[in-house]
């Protein structure tokens, strides 16, 4: 009160001499707005600096004057603010900050509080401490002016050193929110692409209409919150994991889950695994570097393939356990059965640029990656399971890839659209080449690696993948299982943030990865319209 309204148990939620100016300015002026106009902006307004909304503010103002007291408005206004950090209401930031509830916070933490009201990213404390701790002392002499404190409570709460006082732990409960990954990628989504800011997003009333489709998103959750599915290390540490559900033809994201839900931790505003990560592909590259470019030069799907050369120069390369059922296999089966030796052999013969050329054109970056015959096995690479969604879209879309996104359209609080997706298809390879790739990759999941992956009622095609830990071959450090009908694309991840001696994954994608994804296919191709693909299975 002593900072943003001083006057404000005395006067009736205006500030006549600010509101007037405005309009003078034609809205213009900004700032001076008592405590009772933030609040009508905030949680009923957009920002827009126009005559229009100093009006509805104005009237707005003065109902809320006369419906509500003042402390139920100045409650209203502390848990409609924003606080940074994608945190708003001051019980969430004391916690986020200071480790405490807001009936607990000392003298200077609450000072602290109230001087990130005027610029939450500007005097965050996790942003700036200096310039907090700044804003922090102006409060305090605010307070003394206005009799709130003395000059010696001034004086010690000054004194606090701010680093000593950040928590900067709390997360939340999961049950705050109720699609917590899909939320985060939304804001992320705003941010990135439209140039909106978190800010802007709590406080403007856009309304944000997206892609999600709540039958996926929820049973996607219920599948996550089993934590029995996710292997843990010696010390209990969970594997962390990422899916991504996306409709094929748009690109829309119907679903995503971005981290285990261990602790009842949420993802909103955390690392959201599905999305940000960047982890090998291991083999699910194939179908995207190997075998798409052998399909485009020709090479018919019973084709056989090398599977005995294991040297190359100083390359040297081995199939999976050492597995080796003859010198030669056909094509349709080296994919199936995510045979490594083939794959390099493939690549060798067509040449590593060709291999390059298919990963920059299925959206993969491959700008820092090494020209070497290891790409074939994701070598090099970073990806995450938005990313492989996105480009084995393409298989489904016959050749055409969609680009992945959580927005449609973006309104302000007119109703204005200011921003929506604007649908676009990109022909990546042609249709009768997707249709061969998925007669292939049909395989996966009735002969190959993706048999315990495979859902008992519905046909998909897909690729699994691992990457062996670099310090035991026998451990994994990432496990995938992407699977596609013509109605939706699964990619799913699995692997502990840092793979070392302590934590690693154990076996293949069948004993890991194969679990999880298997139960999100069970539990959520139903709500599908449940088309089927015009192609034979080529094994």
């Amino acid at each position: 009160i002593a900072t943003e309204d001083r006057s404000f148990y005395k006067n009736d939620g205006i500030n006549y001499g600010r509101f007037f100016l405005a309009i003078i300015t034609a809205g213009r002026s900004g700032g001076g707005s008592t405590i009772t106009q933030q609040l009508a902006k905030n949680a009923y307004l957009s920002q827009d600096q126009t005559i229009e909304r100093k009006a509805k503010e104005f009237f707005l103002a003065l109902e809320l004057t006369k419906k509500y007291s003042k402390d139920q408005i100045l409650t209203m206004y502390l848990n409609n603010a924003y606080f940074g950090n994608g945190v708003w209401g001051v019980e969430d930031a004391s916690k986020k900050y200071f480790g405490v509830s807001a009936s607990e916070v000392s003298l200077d933490q609450a000072a602290t509080l109230a001087g990130m009201l005027k610029g939450p990213e500007l005097y965050n404390p996790l942003n700036s401490v200096e310039g907090s701790t700044n804003r922090r002392d102006t409060v305090l002499q605010n307070m003394v002016a206005a009799g709130y404190i003395d000059k010696n409570q001034e004086t010690e709460a000054a004194e606090v050193d701010m680093t000593s006082q950040l928590q900067d732990k709390y997360e939340g409960k999961i049950s705050d929110y109720r699609y917590p990954s899909y939320f985060d990628a939304v804001v992320n989504e705003a941010v990135s692409k439209y140039n909106l800011t978190e800010e802007e997003i709590v406080n403007n009333g856009y309304r944000i209409y997206t892609e999600l489709d709540q039958n996926y998103q929820a049973n996607m959750q219920v599948v996550y919150e089993n934590t029995s599915l996710f292997p843990r290390a010696e010390d209990g540490t969970f594997a962390q994991s990422g899916s991504v559900a996306l409709e094929p033809k748009t690109g829309g994201v119907r679903g995503v889950v971005g981290q285990v839900a261990d602790n009842d931790k949420t993802g909103f505003r955390n690392f959201n695994y599905a999305t940000q990560s960047k982890r090998s592909p291991g083999s699910t590259i194939k179908p995207l570097v190997v075998y798409t470019p052998a399909v485009e030069a020709g090479w018919a799907l019973n084709k056989q393939l090398d599977n005995h050369t294991m040297q190359y120069d100083s390359y040297k390369v081995d199939n999976y356990a050492g597995i080796k059922t003859s010198r030669e296999v056909p094509m349709y089966q080296a994919l199936a059965e995510s045979l490594n030796l083939p794959a390099v052999a493939t690549v060798n013969d067509l040449g590593v640029d060709k291999a390059f050329e298919a990963g920059e054109k299925f959206g993969l970056n491959m700008e820092k990656v090494d020209r070497v015959l290891g790409v074939a096995l994701g070598s090099g690479v970073e990806t995450n399971p938005l990313q492989m969604a996105q480009a084995y879209a393409a298989f489904a879309n016959e050749g055409l890839m969609p680009e992945a996104h959580f927005i449609s359209r973006i309104e302000n609080a007119s109703g204005q659209v200011i921003a929506s997706h604007k649908n676009s298809q990109k022909r990546v390879i042609d249709k009768s080449v997707a249709d061969k790739m998925t007669s292939m990759m049909l395989g996966t999941f009735t002969n190959g690696t993706g048999i315990s992956s495979s859902s008992a009622d519905y046909v998909m095609a897909g690729k699994t993948g691992t990457t062996e830990a670099v310090f035991n071959p026998e451990y994994t450090s990432d496990q995938w299982v992407i699977g596609y009908t013509p109605d939706v694309v699964i990619s799913h991840w699995l692997g502990f943030p840092t793979t070392d001696e302590n934590h690693y994954l154990a076996g293949s994608t069948s004993n890991g990865a194969a679990h999880v994804f298997r139960n999100i296919a069970n539990t959520i191709l139903p709500y599908t319209p449940g088309s089927t693909f015009t192609v034979e299975n080529a094994y």
